[in-house]
């Protein structure tokens, strides 16, 4: 029997392919027991032989029994304890939708203590602004507004001026009285071409108490794209075209060479210079002069060239801007362009390009709109 490579490990009450008396290879329980020699009652299976052998070892063995038996009632434990967490009883927590009931609101702000709506409008230079309604929480105010343009869509709106918030009698609700400016919390698409758009206080106000909104600027963003078409003009390209642009390279100056562009539909932007260096077509591009648009903020944020004009084959274009100012340079490859819109019948040399150049502008508007009930139509 010392040589039977079989022995029973009481940890894992498992049978063990070691001899007894070594080490369990599985739980390292040093001892393991040997099995019985007789084969046991019919039918019998190994686990029940082996425990006849125990309860025959067991007064022999009762300190290891003892051992034995304080695991299975650890184990036992740790069973039991992941069963009650995975099968949830009848008395189970309710869902938290359930025990919500009596919790307040939460915003994104905080904790909501308070709500009114309003629907009081005033309008000034052609833009009526309508205060839709009051959200008031846990250190914050939140005006909700729209704002509408009597026949246009209105892009977003940024940011107020000249924003004060009073009681009936004249008392302003927020220490310091009139916010010069503010910037908007969003800005969001309405009805009918409008724009819903919201402003954060850091105070909480009482939204009974109020009766009058005052605002004396808006500032109006959107982003749009300006179609510029132009023409470079270099015949001696035409004639030495090559892939790498090498003849662009070594030529020291191009006296005869022109770039014309057309920005006279733009809205925005102006060209403010041209030029053609080496193998590079260059726009120097600016917001539009204050005569035209006073107060109009424009940054260039993106273009995309194409070759042929009339929106042909696009072209490796980029952009880039000197830091704090509205203006930018833009540029495209003139030997790409040279290679998509070759004029060899004609032997002019004139290649059309156009760009489309993606604009971020704000434009302020001022007037003073005094929102109250008195004289607002509320819906």
């Amino acid at each position: 029997m010392a040589g039977r490579r079989e022995a029973w490990c009481p940890r894992c009450d498992e049978l063990r392919a070691a001899r007894p008396g070594t080490a369990c290879p599985v739980c390292g329980l040093a001892g393991l027991l040997a099995l019985p020699p007789q084969p046991g009652q019919p039918g019998a299976s190994l686990r029940g032989r082996a425990a006849s052998r125990l309860r025959a070892l067991l007064p022999a063995t009762r300190t290891g029994a003892v051992v034995v038996l304080m695991l299975a009632t650890v184990a036992g434990a740790f069973a039991v304890g992941r069963l009650t967490r995975s099968t949830p009883s009848t008395t189970a927590t309710p869902p938290a939708s359930t025990l919500a009931v009596n919790v307040p609101n939460f915003s994104e702000d905080g904790p909501i203590t308070g709500r009114r709506d309003f629907g009081w409008r005033a309008s000034d230079s052609g833009i009526t602004v309508t205060l839709r309604g009051v959200t008031v929480g846990v250190g914050f105010t939140r005006l909700e507004l729209n704002v509408a343009g009597p026949d246009r869509r209105l892009p977003g709106v940024t940011a107020l001026d000249g924003l004060r918030v009073q009681d009936a009698n004249g008392n302003d609700l927020l220490p310091g009285g009139e916010i010069a400016h503010i910037n908007t919390a969003s800005s969001d698409g309405g009805t009918g071409g409008s724009v819903d758009t919201d402003v954060v206080l850091d105070r909480a106000i009482d939204p009974q108490a109020l009766a009058q909104v005052q605002v004396r600027g808006l500032t109006l963003a959107d982003s749009l794209e300006e179609r510029l078409v132009g023409v470079l003009v270099d015949p001696e390209l035409q004639h030495n075209l090559s892939e790498d642009g090498g003849f662009l390279r070594k030529r020291p100056t191009c006296p005869d060479c022109k770039v014309r562009v057309d920005c006279s539909g733009c809205r925005t932007i102006r060209v403010a210079g041209t030029a053609y260096h080496r193998d590079q077509v260059l726009l120097w591009l600016e917001p539009v002069g204050s005569t035209q648009r006073p107060g109009l903020d424009a940054a260039v944020r993106g273009v995309v060239a194409f070759g042929g004009g009339g929106g042909g084959l696009e072209l490796a274009s980029w952009i880039d801007g000197p830091e704090g100012d509205g203006g930018a340079v833009v540029a495209f490859d003139a030997n790409e362009l040279a290679n998509r819109t070759t004029d060899a019948d004609t032997g002019k040399g004139t290649m059309a390009f156009d760009l489309a150049v993606t604009v971020d502008a704000e434009l302020p508007v001022r007037g003073r709109w005094v929102i109250a009930q008195q004289g607002s139509s509320s819906p």
